[in-house]
């Protein structure tokens, strides 16, 4: 495989990466608790994957998953690097989305047990 493939989609994911934990981490700053600590997390998690799996996938140096072109041996370890790499993208789309979720209070406060009652409109 040629390891020169598209070095520019490298680079891009490399910026991209980078750049979507820096926006995460301005972000955070204004969330607070659990709220921060899931952009973060989540965002590091992406930048991992963004930054460092997907552009050494590109650049070829792990194996990508594709069984026809690998012989036996390769093969299981791609779908070990394949597995880490979902893993790490998806658990980092999932924690940031749910803390940007809950910093957005998409879920709504609970109700003030000391608020009044709404009354019905007749």
């Amino acid at each position: 495989m040629d390891r020169c493939l598209n070095p520019v989609r490298r680079r891009c994911l490399l910026v991209m990466g980078i750049c979507l934990v820096i926006v995460a981490w301005r972000l955070a700053l204004t969330a607070s608790g659990w709220d921060a600590r899931l952009i973060v997390l989540g965002s590091l998690l992406l930048g991992l994957g963004y930054s460092v799996l997907l552009p050494l996938r590109e650049s070829g140096l792990i194996a990508a998953l594709r069984p026809p072109e690998h012989p036996r041996e390769t093969t299981s370890l791609a779908f070990g690097w394949h597995t880490v790499e979902m893993a790490v993208m998806n658990g980092g789309w999932l924690l940031f989305g749910l803390g940007m979720a809950r910093h957005a209070k998409a879920w709504g406060t609970p109700a003030d047990a000391s608020a009044a009652p709404v009354q019905p409109i007749p």
